[in-house]
């Protein structure tokens, strides 16, 4: 169903590690947007390059997907890592109380993995990333697809946008 201003998203770090500069900054939108974040303070994790062990991020994902007070669980980034995390995942667990999912990069692997297994998940913006930067994200489109409706772009004659396929 719709993610609405006011729901709870879980905030998880699959892959990569992150800095705790752009979570809070990342989050500090989400709310600005109406949404209530949350996260695991082992988020912060770090092992070598990614955020903590596979074993940890796997955890990360099953508690967050456990949570019924949770709408959607968004990324906090890509990067390396979150295929070490796929054989860890009982799909079975994720799919007692699915959620939307959200995200891109590395994390491809997982949307492409969730959807795959019956889950919703959407090819978007992630907190360190995007929603950490002023103009990260397009907050138009960001609520229509969160909420379920049309998403139209308009590119006037002065865009470098070309049609590759009419229809």
């Amino acid at each position: 169903s719709a993610l609405v201003p006011g729901d709870m998203i879980g905030v998880v770090a699959p892959a990569s590690n992150i800095d705790e500069k752009a979570l809070k900054s990342g989050t500090k939108n989400l709310q600005r947007l109406g949404y209530e974040p949350v996260f695991l303070e082992s988020i912060l994790s770090r092992e070598i390059y990614f955020a903590g062990s596979a074993e940890r991020r796997a955890k990360e994902l099953h508690a967050m997907f456990d949570n019924d007070d949770l709408r959607a669980v968004l990324c906090a980034r890509g990067g390396y890592g979150s295929n070490h995390v796929l054989p860890l995942l009982d799909i079975k667990k994720l799919k007692k109380k699915p959620k939307i999912f959200v995200g891109y990069s590395d994390i491809t692997t997982l949307l492409t993995w969730f959807v795959d297994n019956g889950l919703v998940a959407f090819h978007g913006p992630m907190v360190t990333k995007d929603f950490a930067r002023v103009g990260g994200w397009d907050e138009d489109a960001w609520e229509a697809v969160m909420q379920g409706q049309a998403c139209v772009m308009e590119f006037g004659p002065d865009s470098s946008v070309e049609t590759m396929i009419t229809g």
